[in-house]
């Protein structure tokens, strides 16, 4: 009997301590919102609008169809509209994971999986949509030259790598 008078009184005293607790938190509300409200600093002066007119009647307008056709000419290299595409050229090279790399005959080869599915790659091999080329595979990475095509129909060189993932 008297354990349990005990612990009646120590939960009536721990319910007591909560509502003088939120009894403060209420004041404490009440006196923010009846506060004034701080005033916001004032805001910097605005600096005038100052144009600058382009002055550039001698030079070559930028977006010409004259200038256009020079650097579709500069870089003579395209992808090659004949060349049969290769199945893996189907998949964006963010779907490639380099898995392992093996030499057969004194060749390095690659074993990439995409979609789910391990394929043997070799040097020379195209992989991924932008006109991917294999040039080199050592044992943590295989190294590939695309053609992107830019914006004004000019196509750039970008080398890019499909590196060995660590294991987990």
């Amino acid at each position: 009997m008297r354990a349990r008078t005990l612990t009646a009184l120590c939960a009536l005293c721990l319910l007591a301590a909560c509502g003088s607790r939120e009894d403060e938190l209420r004041a404490w509300m009440q006196q923010t919102r009846t506060a004034p409200a701080p005033r916001p600093a004032p805001l910097p002066e605005a600096k005038p609008y100052e144009a600058i007119e382009y002055k550039a009647q001698a030079s070559v307008e930028p977006f010409s169809q004259r200038k256009i056709g020079e650097l579709n000419r500069s870089f003579s290299e395209s992808p090659d509209g004949m060349r049969q595409r290769e199945p893996l050229e189907d998949y964006p090279l963010e779907n490639f994971q380099l898995q392992g790399v093996m030499r057969k005959g004194g060749q390095a080869h690659a074993i990439v999986v995409v979609d789910g599915k391990a394929h043997q790659v070799r040097v020379g091999q195209h992989i991924g949509q932008n006109y991917g080329r294999i040039v080199r595979i050592t044992e943590n990475e295989v190294a590939l030259r695309e053609l992107v095509q830019e914006g004004a129909g000019e196509w750039k060189e970008r080398m890019s790598t499909l590196k060995m993932q660590e294991s987990r």
